[in-house]
């Protein structure tokens, strides 16, 4: 199998298959220095009071969803052969529930690619099971933090299972187990409350990975921001009554692909190392081995479509020439993809992660201004084909009553198999690609033939694949997608099920602001991607007249960002007038025609001569500040144990004559 980048592969933690059994090798970096932990109340008391249903109440929960860290293929870079091999970072799911009389709103923040909608839909049938109709798909909303570093088969759609080579029972399982599991913590651990707002700008945390297609918008809009991506980190945090720090929420725009494709080590990446790394600050005494910190640090991806942390920009793999995959090309095999600001991916993933970190910090360190406590949740299931809006002036930002725009069948365009700098592809497929190819046409149409009227309608996208029409096995694409937005006591979250560009997202800032703005409301919004589902990607308008890959991957055609303009302009009013939306068509739930040609542990015995747990190599009797530590020994197949809410691993430490915890397999320093 072909392996990406290999070269940048520094640290590895492998599972090899010896005589039958795994050897595995675990790795420890030992830090140089310790810093000195900041101090923040805490409550000891673990039984929450009854709910008053005048009083605002929030509760947050953690939990372990980390899925089979060896021989599933990550999700992300559709690389066929960037299977597990062990573990970097856990996943965790986090969850925040917000209660006010008879509304209650589920908020959760996991540490994976995207949810889908079937993944949510069996969260909801098992908190249902527990709590009748407390909960349910209108208020159960589920955004993923888009890491690459996952194992995958668990989006049910076909097109975005097939590169794991189907349907993961395995990683679905992990996945609805975490997410439920953190949000019955958090429905067991609800506070009274209050919210405090803030925001502030990070420098050096990102790049836009598409700066041609940002031109192609309005000069006029662009000339009211600094930058060409969104450099604002939001963040709410959640305070007892008392004033102690229950929970904190961060948004930020930046793609979790600092660990790049050459990495086959389950990771949560730039934005899982800023939540452990707040985590770690806020709860100093927490208790190594079962990760529940008491104060729960939840990080959601922004508008992040057209944004990068890979900030040295995209070079040729050989030549090292700059590169675009549009205008200038590397040579035949030699790939284009970007890299830094580290000498290789784990570092770059622990500066941008210490950036983000920081920018979070500093936001808990300032006032901040007190939310209200008001509640409101309006979702909404889309069929896009059969949507319309009016026309978007992105100049005026107003409507057009004068014309009407559609939203289109699924489909994907040419630059779609292009990829983008963040990974890259061997034959340098173009970005930017406005003509079809006969013998490409030729295959796309055997596998998804488009109508007259899809090409009409995704016009200038030449469609490669018509995945709304391909429907064998299963569906490639849904036409429905889940649309939502949360209001919580004057701030709003627009939930996008796909990954917003930069101005699509500061469109959608200024549809619900000016919303807000116009019913006496102060506008403070913020843009959550990947929410409840995976749509790929949302252009403007004008970006998906040049087709790079953002464009390309708009699925349902160039005004799919104005008709959710339209929607969220309706939601933000119907959440200020108290009044519900219809739920729209739900789409069907297909995970029990799946298939799969995953392998199952077909056998897990020790190497002849051996004994599960034999150690092959010691570690060192004695190791200074910086040095890296390794042991090897006989294991099982993970496959056969995820060890959710454990660790494959403890390192401990002889202290007063017993030897002590200090760091699991869910910490930075161990792999």
């Amino acid at each position: 199998m072909a392996i990406s980048l290999t070269g940048k592969l520094v640290i590895t933690f492998v599972t090899l298959a010896v005589i039958g059994g795994m050897t595995a090798l675990i790795v420890l970096v030992v830090n140089e220095s310790s810093e000195e932990p900041v101090t923040t109340p805490t409550t000891t008391s673990t039984q929450a009071p009854p709910t008053d249903p005048d009083v605002l109440h929030v509760g947050v929960g953690i939990a372990d969803m980390t899925g089979p860290c060896v021989e599933i293929t990550f999700m992300g870079y559709a690389e066929l052969g960037q299977s597990g091999q062990g573990i970097h970072l856990r996943q965790f799911a986090r969850a925040f529930i917000f209660v006010k009389g008879d509304t209650r709103i589920v908020l959760v923040t996991a540490e994976i690619l995207a949810v889908g909608f079937s993944v949510r839909r069996a969260v909801v049938q098992n908190l249902q099971e527990r709590y009748g109709d407390m909960y349910s798909l209108r208020n159960v909303i589920i955004m993923g933090t888009h890491t690459h570093s996952g194992p995958g088969g668990h989006l049910v759609d076909f097109l975005l299972d097939v590169s794991i080579l189907g349907f993961s029972r395995e990683t679905y399982d992990a996945y609805v187990n975490g997410i439920t599991n953190s949000i019955i913590n958090a429905h067991n651990n609800v506070w009274p409350a209050r919210l405090v707002f803030g925001r502030t700008r990070i420098a050096n945390g990102q790049m836009n990975r598409s700066p041609y297609s940002y031109e192609q918008n309005p000069p006029e809009e662009r000339a009211r921001y600094e930058t060409n991506y969104d450099d604002e980190l939001t963040q709410v945090r959640i305070l007892k009554k008392n004033g102690d720090l229950l929970g904190v929420m961060n948004w930020f725009s930046v793609h979790a692909t600092s660990m790049n494709m050459s990495n086959h080590l389950v990771s949560s990446d730039n934005l899982g190392y800023a939540a452990l790394k707040l985590e770690a600050t806020l709860n100093p005494s927490r208790p190594i081995g079962r990760y529940q910190p008491n104060i729960v640090a939840g990080f959601f991806a922004s508008s992040i479509g057209d944004v990068s942390p890979n900030t040295r920009g995209a070079r040729c793999e050989f030549s090292g020439d700059e590169c675009d995959n549009q205008f200038r090309l590397c040579a035949l095999f030699e790939r284009c993809f970007s890299t830094g600001p580290g000498g290789d991916m784990f570092e770059s993933t622990r500066i941008i992660g210490e950036r983000i970190y920081q920018g979070a910090l500093e936001v808990l360190s300032s006032p901040g201004e007190e939310l209200g406590e008001e509640l409101a949740v309006v979702h909404q299931f889309l069929d896009m084909p059969q949507q319309t809006a009016p026309r978007y002036d992105p100049i005026s930002r107003s409507f057009s009553t004068n014309e009407t725009v559609e939203g289109c069948v699924p489909a994907l365009g040419y630059s779609f198999a292009s990829g983008t700098t963040d990974g890259a592809n061997i034959l340098n497929i173009t970005q930017g690609t406005l003509g079809g190819n006969p013998l490409l046409d030729a295959l796309g149409g055997a596998l998804a033939p488009a109508s007259a009227a899809d090409v009409a309608c995704h016009h200038p996208k030449p469609i490669l694949l018509a995945t709304g029409r391909a429907n064998f096995p299963i569906p490639w694409h849904s036409r429905i997608l889940s649309l939502s937005l949360i209001y919580l006591g004057g701030f709003v979250v627009a939930g996008i099920p796909g990954e917003p560009t930069t101005m699509a997202g500061r469109r959608i800032k200024d549809v619900v602001g000016d919303t807000l703005i116009q019913n006496g409301v102060e506008p403070r919004v913020v843009v959550s991607a990947l929410t409840n589902e995976y749509v790929h990607y949302v252009a403007t308008f004008e970006e998906y007249q040049v087709q790079r890959y953002e464009a390309a991957s708009t699925l349902f055609g160039p005004h799919t960002l104005e008709i959710m303009l339209h929607k969220l302009q309706q939601f933000t009013l119907a959440a200020l007038q108290g009044v519900s939306v219809p739920p729209g068509p739900e789409p069907v739930d297909h995970k029990n025609s799946t298939i799969s040609i995953i392998l199952p542990v077909v056998m897990d015995s020790a190497p002849l001569g051996t004994d599960f747990g034999d150690v092959i190599e010691q570690p060192p009797a004695t190791v200074r500040r910086g040095e890296t530590v390794s042991a090897v020994f006989v294991g099982a197949n993970p496959r056969n144990d995820l060890f959710q809410e454990s660790s494959y691993l403890e390192v401990q430490r002889f202290e007063l004559g017993q030897w002590v915890t200090i760091a699991t397999d869910s910490d930075w320093d161990t792999m």
